[in-house]
Order: C-alpha cells, then sequence, then structure tokens
C-alpha cells in the first residue's frame, strides 16, 4: 500500500510541460494533469516489485511479440540489459518526422552504452498495417539508423493506455532491468529537450534529475518523467 500511495506522488508532483506541436492522433488527445493519479495507480498495481520505486513496464506490453521488419520476432522483455527508448509513429505524422533526427542522434551518440531505439509503427493512415516496403523506403528516406517493428491496434492500445495519449509519436524509456522511467507524449520541442537530458541519465543508472525551474519536491517524487502533449493544440490526422 506505501508503495502504491509514494508512485502516485511520483505522478501526481512531476512537472508536466505542454507542447505546441503535440502529435497525431484519434479522438481524445492528451489527458488533463487531473488524471495523472489514475495512470499511476494503473502502472504501480501491473508490476512493482523489488527495492525500487520505479514501476516495471506493464506485463501486456513487455511480453508481447513484436514483428520486426525484417519478418521477427522479439519480447521486450528478452532485452533485458539494455536501455530501451520504445518510439510509436507513423509515416502519415509530421511531428514523429520532426522528433526523428532526434532519436537518430541518440542512438548514433549512446549506441555503444547498450542503448536501443526501437520504433514501432502503428499503421497507415487508417491503422491497418502498413507494409514493410513503404516502411523501409520511409527509413531510408529519414536515414533512420534504429530497429523498426510493426504493432497492431490491440498493442497500440496499451501503449496508448498507459500513456494516457490518444496520439503519436509516444516514446517509453525502459531501464536495463525492465523498469519504466519515462513517458514522453507528443513532439514538441520541450518534450524532446527533456527525453535528451533523462536518457543520458538513465543509460548512467542514475535517479531523474528535476530540471531547473521545477518545483523543489524530495527526489523520491520525482522519479518518472511524465510529458502531456497540448490537447487543444493536437494536430489531427
Amino acid at each position: 500500500m506505501k508503495t502504491a500511495i509514494k508512485t502516485t506522488l511520483v505522478f501526481a508532483t512531476m512537472a508536466i510541460v505542454f507542447s505546441g506541436l503535440s502529435g497525431c492522433g484519434g479522438g481524445s488527445q492528451a489527458t488533463p494533469s487531473s488524471n495523472l493519479a489514475q495512470m499511476a495507480n494503473a502502472v504501480s498495481n501491473k508490476g512493482q516489485t523489488g527495492d525500487s520505486e520505479y514501476p516495471m513496464l506493464v506485463g501486456s506490453i513487455a511480453n508481447a511479440d513484436i514483428e520486426l521488419i525484417d519478418g521477427t520476432k522479439f519480447k521486450i522483455a528478452d532485452r533485458k540489459g539494455k536501455v530501451l527508448l520504445l518510439n510509436l509513429w507513423g509515416v502519415w505524422c509530421g511531428p514523429c518526422r520532426i522528433e526523428m533526427p532526434h532519436l537518430v542522434e541518440m542512438q548514433d551518440k549512446f549506441r555503444e552504452q547498450g542503448f536501443q531505439v526501437i520504433g514501432l509503427n502503428i499503421g497507415d493512415e487508417d491503422l491497418q498495417p502498413d507494409t514493410t516496403d513503404r516502411i523501409q523506403k520511409f527509413a531510408a528516406e529519414m536515414k533512420l539508423n534504429y530497429e523498426l517493428a510493426r504493432i497492431d491496434n490491440n498493442l497500440t492500445n496499451e501503449f496508448n493506455k498507459l500513456a494516457r495519449f490518444d496520439g503519436v509519436p509516444i516514446s517509453m524509456l525502459i531501464d536495463r532491468d525492465g523498469r519504466l522511467r519515462g513517458v514522453f507524449a507528443g513532439a514538441g520541442p520541450k518534450v524532446i529537450t527533456r527525453m535528451k537530458e533523462v536518457v543520458p541519465q538513465v543509460i548512467e543508472g542514475k535517479e531523474t534529475i528535476k530540471p531547473p525551474g521545477e518545483p523543489a519536491n524530495k527526489a523520491s517524487e520525482q522519479k518518472l518523467e511524465v510529458k502531456e502533449a497540448d490537447e487543444n493544440k493536437s494536430e489531427k490526422k
């Protein structure tokens, strides 16, 4: 019970960044900050173990079979020992294109330190499975240097529920133990900047350091970085 309450505080006290260029998506875009406590409860009830205050990635995502564009499959749970940035995207999503050069930069910079970006394509404009040819052509155009995979609508919905954001891009940062260390919704400048601050901290095994100007909360209350896109400025499909 104590752990669940503490995890709720983690979400409830964190800074929320609103992005002017948030993301592409469907009906209900970002979740108002008043619902962050509900999100924290959903995460903490899905697998908080051991003495760490960071929640494990939910099993429905961690143990799902994910198809890489070369046809092979893997589970996120099998990548323990790596720091993963799981990035949901679509070829049709303008903000996704804006974010991608930053993902390429981080992959180049931290590859030798066990960092992997995995781009999870959620489908075409109608959310039907995109063809591998189209994905590969797009990857070549954008000079993507990280793994690409396709996920179905069911798994996309699991990510949306966890992020409380019905759109893309969504990025989730997973540490070497399989714990969720960051949720970044949208592709605004503040979101990208904060992502690039948090990634090296997690790679180095550090706690998340709050940026200057945030409320002076205890370090234990700053555990998980969650960024929300502005629901009033979301780019529709």
